[in-house]
C-alpha cells in the first residue's frame, strides 16, 4: 500500500524558483502512485505598494502565477503523473497552505522549498516552513535547493 495518496507542494512561482520541491513532489508522486496539487499562495501584502500604485500590475501577477503552474502541471504529466491539479489562493503562505489548502485537498504530505538568497531570509523561510509544519495537520518536507535528495522531515505526530 502507498504511503501518500495526494501530495501538496507549495510552489514560489514568482521571486524564487521552487524547481527541486517541483522535482522531489514528482519523484514522490511517482514512486508511491500519488496525485500532485501544485499550489501558489499570493502574499497579497507583500505587493500592497504595487496594488496602490498600479491595480494591473498585481492582476498581472497572479495571472504570471496561473502561467507557471500551468507550465509546472504539463511538465508533471509529461513525467507520468496522471492526476494534478492546481491552486491559487491568497493569504499568509504558511497558514493557507498548512489549514486551508491541506484540509481541501485532503493532502497527507506537504512539500516546500528551501528559499535562496540572504541569510536573513533563509531564516524567515525556515521558520515559515516550521510554521506550516506546526499548524499542518500531515506530514511536511522541506526539500533543501542545495541537494534535492536532502530532506527535513516534520512528520506529524498524534
Amino acid at each position: 500500500m502507498s504511503r501518500y495518496k495526494r501530495i501538496l507542494v507549495g510552489l514560489d512561482v514568482l521571486e524564487t524558483p521552487s524547481y527541486n520541491a517541483f522535482e522531489e513532489a514528482c519523484a514522490m508522486a511517482l514512486e508511491h502512485g500519488a496525485s500532485l496539487v501544485l499550489a501558489f499562495v499570493f502574499e497579497e501584502r507583500r505587493y500592497a505598494n504595487l496594488q496602490r500604485i498600479d491595480p494591473k500590475g498585481v492582476r498581472h501577477l497572479k495571472e504570471k502565477a496561473v502561467y507557471h503552474l500551468q507550465a509546472y502541471k504539463e511538465e508533471a504529466k509529461r513525467k507520468g503523473i496522471r492526476e494534478v491539479e492546481t491552486a491559487v489562493d491568497a493569504g499568509v503562505p504558511e497558514k493557507r497552505l498548512a489549514r486551508h489548502l491541506c484540509l481541501t485537498y485532503r493532502a497527507d504530505l506537504i512539500l516546500v522549498g528551501e528559499t535562496g538568497g540572504p541569510a536573513f531570509e533563509r531564516i524567515l523561510r525556515g521558520r515559515r516552513s516550521r510554521t506550516v509544519a506546526d499548524k499542518a495537520s500531515c506530514e511536511v518536507r522541506v526539500v533543501r535547493n542545495s541537494q534535492l535528495a536532502a530532506l527535513d522531515a516534520y512528520p506529524r505526530t498524534e
